[in-house]
């Protein structure tokens, strides 16, 4: 009656977790480039300044990321597994800060491109994609 618990993937939960971040902010931009380009509707906003105000900011979270929150994340030993490595709260505290800043930027940067219709936030949301794709669980982990 009493089963023994079993212990958590953790490698395999952090992997779905930045898959599911990955094809969100993937899926907002497709949406959002599907409503302005592909359907010609015009964009919701008039001042071509905030899109680039928000390019701008989604372009320093990510120079934040790339320079401060990538060194708090340690590489795997080679002796330890990745559900070993992963198991520790401070490596996934540290990871999942890294990715929500991403995704943040990402964020930021789809908003400016659908207000906006401008390339620049277009291209910082594609530039938080390819990172966060960079920041992928085993490419934190020093595999590569």
């Amino acid at each position: 009656m009493n089963q023994p618990v079993k212990p958590a993937d953790f490698a395999r939960v952090v992997r779905i977790m930045h898959g599911a971040m990955v094809a969100g902010l993937a899926l907002v931009g497709a949406t959002f480039f599907l409503l302005l380009r592909v359907r010609q509707s015009p964009a919701l906003g008039s001042t071509p300044s905030l899109g680039v105000a928000l390019a701008g900011l989604g372009v320093g979270l990510l120079a934040v990321t790339v320079t401060v929150l990538r060194r708090r994340v340690p590489e795997r030993p080679l002796d330890q597994s990745p559900d070993a490595y992963w198991a520790t709260v401070e490596r996934r505290g540290a990871a999942i800060v890294l990715w929500a800043v991403v995704e943040g930027a990402g964020l930021l940067a789809s908003i400016g491109y659908v207000l906006t219709g401008a390339v620049a936030p277009a291209v910082v949301a594609v530039l938080a994609i390819a990172l966060l794709i960079v920041f992928r669980p085993s490419g934190l982990e020093g595999e590569g």
